[in-house]
C-alpha cells in the first residue's frame, strides 16, 4: 500500500521489514527516510530498552512506522493537538514535534542514571554498603545504548538545517535548531556518565586492592601472634626430663603465660606504629 500509494522505493520499505537499522536519514528526490529509536519507558531500574521508529517525510506528509506502542509518540500527540493552528500546515513542525518528542524521552532516563551513578560511586567508600557491580555494568550497557540512538541525530538535524532542501519552510529552521541543540546536550551529559562509570569501575578496583592489602596486614599479624603462641607453648609441650620452671608449678606456668602474652602484646605495639593494625 505505501509503494502504491505514496511511491516510496523498495529499498526504504525492505529496511522498514527488516528493522534493526542504524540512527539514519535517507534523501529521495521527494521524501526523507528517517530512521529513530525511541526508548519504550522513562524509568532506567533497568537496562535501557528501545523501539525503532521510521518516518517517511513528505512535502505534505509525515508517515511513521512502528511496532508496538511508544509512549514517545503518544507524547506527541499531544503536543501536535495544543500547536497554535498556524503551525499546522507546516509539515517540518509535524516532524519537530515528533523527533523533539523523542528526544526529550531521553531526558529523564538520563537524569536517572545520573543518580545512580552517584549512589554506585557513595557505596564504593562505604563499608555498610554492598558495591553492585552487576548495577554499575548495566548502567554503562545502557549509556551505550543512548549513545548509540543519540549520536546519529547530529548527522540527521544537520540535513534538517540544509538550505538547500525543498521539504522544509524556514519557519520551521529554528525548531530543529532546539531540537539539535537537546541532542548536543544529552550527548555531552552521556559521556560525562560515560567517564563517570569507567572511573568508579576503575575505583572500585583501587578500593578492592586497598582493602586486600589491608586485610593481608591484619593477616600477617595475627599469623606472627599465633606463631609466637606456637612456638612457646609447643616447646613447653615437648618431652625434656627437665622442663624450664618446672619446679615452681603453677608460678612458673603464670611466668610463661605472662611472658608469651607480653610478647604478643608488644608484636601488636609494632604493628599498630607501623600501621599494619
Amino acid at each position: 500500500m505505501l509503494r502504491e500509494e505514496f511511491g516510496f522505493h523498495s529499498l526504504a520499505l525492505e529496511d522498514v521489514t527488516k528493522q534493526q537499522q542504524r540512527t539514519k536519514i535517507d534523501e529521495y528526490p521527494d521524501y526523507f527516510f528517517v530512521v529513530l529509536y525511541a526508548p519504550l519507558s522513562s524509568e532506567s531500574s533497568e537496562e535501557l530498552q528501545t523501539a525503532e521508529l521510521d518516518l517517511f517525510v513528505g512535502k505534505n506528509y509525515v508517515v511513521t512506522l512502528h511496532r508496538g506502542e511508544i509512549p514517545a509518540l503518544q507524547d506527541a500527540v499531544k503536543r501536535w493537538e495544543k500547536t497554535d493552528p498556524i503551525l499546522r500546515d507546516q509539515v517540518g513542525f509535524l516532524l519537530h514535534t515528533i523527533a523533539d518528542s523523542v528526544i526529550d524521552a531521553y531526558f529523564p532516563i538520563v537524569d536517572t542514571m545520573e543518580d545512580r551513578l552517584d549512589q554506585v560511586e557513595l557505596s564504593l567508600f562505604t563499608t555498610a554498603q554492598r558495591f553492585d557491580a552487576e548495577e554499575l555494568l548495566g548502567a554503562k550497557r545502557s549509556l551505550y545504548t543512548l549513545r548509540k540512538a543519540i549520536y546519529p541525530l547530529r548527522e540527521v538535524f544537520n540535513t534538517f538545517l540544509r538550505r538547500d532542501q525543498a521539504i522544509f519552510s524556514a519557519e520551521t529552521y529554528p525548531y530543529f535548531q532546539d531540537s539539535y541543540d537537546h541532542v548536543l546536550r544529552l550527548l555531552d551529559t552521556i559521556d560525562i556518565q560515560r567517564d563517570m562509570a569507567t572511573g568508579a569501575l576503575e575505583a572500585q578496583l583501587g578500593v578492592v586492592s586497598n582493602r586486600l592489602n589491608e586485610t593481608m596486614k591484619r593477616l600477617t599479624v595475627i599469623a606472627i601472634c599465633v606463631a609466637i603462641l606456637g612456638a612457646v607453648f609447643g616447646a613447653w609441650g615437648m618431652n625434656f626430663t627437665e622442663v624450664p620452671l618446672d619446679k615452681l608449678g603453677l608460678t612458673g606456668f603464670a611466668i610463661i603465660v605472662a611472658g608469651t602474652l607480653g610478647l604478643v602484646a608488644l608484636v601488636l605495639i609494632i604493628a599498630k606504629r607501623l600501621d599494619f593494625w
